[in-house]
């Protein structure tokens, strides 16, 4: 499976993949830590805490910045063999372009598919804790996330928030209320929409039930005002995006949306995304490497790597855009997030067996 000229191509592309990413992964870590530090002397952070809280995001960065150092380090490493001449001394044993391509992808897919795979299931969960940790400090103890949702505590009150939607409401609220250590009285409402007039929460469809010393007493409500301390603004930092979530997460929402006759067609969207990602990385390489070949009498090297990367970053932008876009004209997610990379594919291969 891997001979001598397939260990040799992958290790070089390889090399330079790993080095492309180290370098990102610090620098984005670095711009992050200064960035964050505005928010120095808010609550409990302090300089300390913002080392430990870019720390558990650096993997995060790095499964972000994987697929780009993936086609930058691949055109380099082949681009510096076709420099070298290397890849004319293959083409002449009677190797293929296609069959180089395919030597440097058999050492990196391993690399992609563990990549992928941490970035679907602990990545996520890391991110989450790095947040919470984050939001809680912030806050001074009053707001925590978990992987089921949103805790807020306000006075001798717990409020638990299940879900937060794309238009800032939020759904399946539940509060406790203490005197001192002792329920006196649970809440739950179906849904909230928060009232900027009046800067609190309308909440819908309440019932609650209160705790005397001996009996229980039911209420129900249309709709009550809470007073929180969670705004609109504060659940763009409290509450994690689609695409931060895990796949287990993503798959118990969709659920969720689905349960309650609510479109979950967006979030389908990103559950197939994260499924093709190791694909997507493999077809920015093809894309990449597929400009290397040739005579650089007619075009210089530099010129080649440049064109193969601006060709896999259209690619990349394309595979962004375009399952967003068929969401919203009503295709199928699946449709979008296979299309980009069907059509690309296709493209590389035709520039690979194009005569040159």
């Amino acid at each position: 499976m891997f001979g001598v000229i397939d260990r040799y191509i992958g290790k070089t592309v390889l090399i330079f993949i790993l080095l492309t990413t180290a370098v990102l992964t610090v620098i984005t870590a670095i711009i992050t830590f200064i960035d964050q530090t505005r928010h120095l002397g808010n609550g409990n952070i302090d300089f300390l805490f913002l080392l430990s809280y870019i720390a558990l995001r650096t993997p995060t960065m790095l499964v972000m910045i994987f697929p780009v150092a993936v086609l930058i380090g691949g055109v380099v490493g082949l681009g510096l063999l076709s420099k070298n001449s290397e890849l004319i001394v293959m083409q002449s044993t009677g190797m293929s372009k296609t069959a180089i391509i395919l030597s440097s992808c058999k050492m990196i897919i391993p690399l992609v598919i563990l990549v992928s795979l941490a970035g679907q299931t602990i990545v996520p969960e890391l991110r989450q804790f790095a947040e919470d940790r984050f939001n809680y400090a912030s806050s001074e103890g009053r707001v925590s996330r978990t992987g089921n949702g949103i805790w807020i505590r306000e006075g001798d009150s717990f409020v638990f928030i299940r879900a937060v939607m794309s238009d800032s409401s939020i759904r399946d609220i539940s509060r406790f209320d203490f005197d001192g250590t002792r329920l006196i009285r649970i809440s739950n409402a179906q849904a909230g929409f928060y009232n900027a007039q009046d800067r609190k929460w309308d909440l819908r469809d309440i019932s609650s039930r209160s705790f005397g010393d001996k009996k229980i007493t039911l209420d129900s409500q249309e709709s009550v005002q809470w007073e929180l301390y969670l705004n609109p603004e504060r659940l763009e930092i409290f509450n994690l995006k689609n695409d931060q979530l895990s796949v287990p997460e993503l798959i118990d929402y969709i659920e969720y949306l689905e349960s309650n006759s609510i479109d979950s067609q967006r979030y389908r969207t990103v559950l197939y995304q994260k499924f093709t990602l190791p694909l997507a990385m493999i077809v920015m390489l093809m894309l990449g490497a597929s400009t290397v070949f040739g005579s650089l009498r007619s075009v210089p090297m530099s010129l080649r790597v440049l064109l193969g990367l601006s060709m896999g970053f259209s690619f990349y932008l394309c595979n962004e855009i375009v399952p967003g876009f068929t969401y919203l004209i009503g295709l199928p997610p699946a449709i979008g997030v296979l299309v980009p990379p069907a059509a690309f594919i296709l493209l590389s291969l035709y520039l690979l067996n194009r005569k040159v």
